[in-house]
């Protein structure tokens, strides 16, 4: 963990990401059985949250900027798209254990609840520093195109493709690997490949089009 949290708000933010790792559901979870977990007293809970929804929201929240974080730093070791793109891949699986309920927070993402609104606040307002999937994405293709210059579109549909990679790569760790009995090596690889020949098609169509 990065930012200095009082040791039972940390506990808290453990205790939820556990239980969300065990398959747990958010959004019926309550503020009892999180204290229980984190072995701390119910009443305890409201001295760091004024409620069980900024609670749960600032738990993912944390834990996906912090292993974001990780991750970018290791993508500013690389130069080529292939290499960051395949590092990224690496990197999923290094992180495993805070991103494996990826697939579950984007999900989480888009219901129409309390929790889910909280978190989307706080993706809105990220502060100077923290690192979302986006920041990552961006980072992956910026040698690419110009992400906040006049390509910005441009980038947007690239991100989008990138994207669209990497959640396959996450329903292949946590859904399907045990099923379709492919090496994971090669499957970074093929996805790699197949985000390279997305990009180069994207610039010669660009390249082709109409002034």
């Amino acid at each position: 963990m990065e930012k200095n949290l009082a040791p039972k708000a940390e506990a808290l933010y453990q205790a939820i990401m556990a239980l969300f790792a065990e398959g747990a559901d958010l959004n019926t979870l309550t503020v009892a059985e999180i204290a229980r977990k984190a072995g701390i007293g119910k009443g305890t809970v409201y001295e760091y949250f004024d409620n069980k929804e900024e609670m749960i929201a600032g738990a993912i929240y944390y834990f996906a900027t912090s292993s974001c974080k990780r991750m970018y730093e290791k993508l500013e070791e690389k130069e080529s798209l292939h290499e960051r793109m395949r590092l990224f891949f690496v990197s999923m699986d290094q992180e495993a254990n805070d991103i494996m309920c990826f697939i579950r927070v984007l999900h989480m993402m888009l219901d129409n609840t309390a929790v889910s609104s909280r978190l989307q606040e706080m993706v809105k307002n990220k502060e100077a520093g923290e690192v979302l999937i986006t920041d990552l994405v961006r980072k992956i293709i910026a040698a690419e195109v110009d992400v906040d210059g006049e390509k910005e579109n441009d980038a947007a549909y690239l991100e989008m493709m990138a994207l669209s990679r990497i959640i396959c790569y996450a329903l292949y760790q946590f859904k399907a690997k045990e099923r379709i009995k492919v090496d994971a090596g090669f499957m970074r690889e093929v996805l790699c490949r197949d985000f390279g020949r997305d990009v180069e098609n994207f610039k010669a169509q660009k390249d082709g089009s109409p002034k």
